[in-house]
């Protein structure tokens, strides 16, 4: 379970008999998150009695079960209608510091081409809590694709090929445990990150979660945390809960003719949008990425750049719209 406590309530928990082990997952000046882990036959026992600690707030380590993926489909009127907002096209003539970047995901294969461009700082695997070392396998791609994408808009900008001005800490979360989430970001924030990006289109966000990526963007130094709207072709607001947290940045996806891609999520939690493909070579060959996932990295690497150029959150201007 996940408690919320001050110091003095933390002290209450360490003297219950029934818990096994307490494990801080993220903390600000006042409070800490902690993973609880009471013996197995007295859960519900040890739960009501963190309830009744004045002032704690304790919630079950829920997964959150993600949306699956629908097929594409013919947008509305009411998605058509709306006001497409696009980040503005900027230039420096050179960097003045490297942005630092952290890619929450599936899992990443740190011997890709894509992660010798950066200089990556950190590679954690948010689930087991190990260090991810360049010689694991993943079977999974998306995160290696997510990465690929940020490094070719990069490059693109600064017009190098063998490098580029950001660094990286790359975070492996491929579960639904809410405590995983939690320490992916808290760690995202440690790290003293510019910039989040996360794929993740989740049906429900924790009071506990949004209350960590609010910490960060707003007293945690963090610039932006960009999540993609999802391939629902529905409300984002809906369709993922991530876009209705506060300060939040959600990408929705184009069509290479400029309008609003079929599948996309779309309204009001929607901040910009993004093209929605784009062609990478991996080993001497291409492949395409596509989806809001492709348009979120895209405006990741863009927010990068822009960053390192120093520009501020401010001067780089855009309607959030939460």
């Amino acid at each position: 379970m996940l408690v919320k406590v001050n110091n003095e309530q933390k002290k209450h928990l360490e003297r219950i008999e029934s818990i096994l082990s307490l494990q801080v997952l993220a903390n600000d000046r006042l409070n800490e998150i902690v993973l609880v882990t009471p013996t197995q036959d007295e859960f519900l026992s040890t739960y009501e009695s963190i309830s009744r600690l004045n002032g704690a707030f304790v919630q079950p380590d829920f997964a959150i079960v993600r949306s699956p993926q629908i097929q594409k489909r013919k947008v509305n009127n009411h998605a058509s209608s709306q006001t497409i907002q696009r980040l503005r096209n900027y230039q420096c003539n050179s960097s003045i510091k490297p942005s630092r970047i952290a890619i929450i995901d599936d899992g990443f294969n740190l011997s890709e081409s894509a992660f010798s461009l950066f200089n990556v700082l950190l590679a954690y695997d948010a689930d087991s809590q190990n260090i991810i070392s360049a010689k694991t396998k993943s079977e999974a791609t998306h995160g290696n694709m997510i990465a690929s994408v940020i490094a070719h808009q990069l490059k693109f900008k600064t017009k190098n090929k063998t490098k580029v001005d950001a660094e990286l800490v790359a975070i492996k979360q491929a579960s639904t445990l809410n405590s995983a989430m939690i320490l992916a970001f808290s760690i995202s924030l440690k790290m003293n990150v510019d910039i989040i990006n996360s794929s993740w289109t989740l049906p429900f966000v924790s009071q506990l979660l949004s209350e960590v990526i609010e910490q960060g963007l707003n007293h945690g130094g963090v610039a932006y945390v960009v999540v993609s709207a999802g391939n629902h072709g529905k409300d984002a607001c809906i369709g993922n809960k991530l876009s209705e947290v506060k300060g939040v940045t959600t990408v929705g996806a184009l069509s290479g003719d400029g309008t609003l891609a079929p599948f996309s999520n779309f309204g009001r939690c929607v901040d910009l949008y993004a093209p929605a493909t784009l062609s990478l070579k991996k080993k001497n060959t291409s492949f395409i990425a596509s989806g809001t996932s492709t348009a979120a990295a895209l405006v990741t690497g863009e927010l990068s750049y822009l960053l390192s150029c120093g520009l501020s959150s401010s001067e780089i201007g855009f309607n959030n719209n939460n």
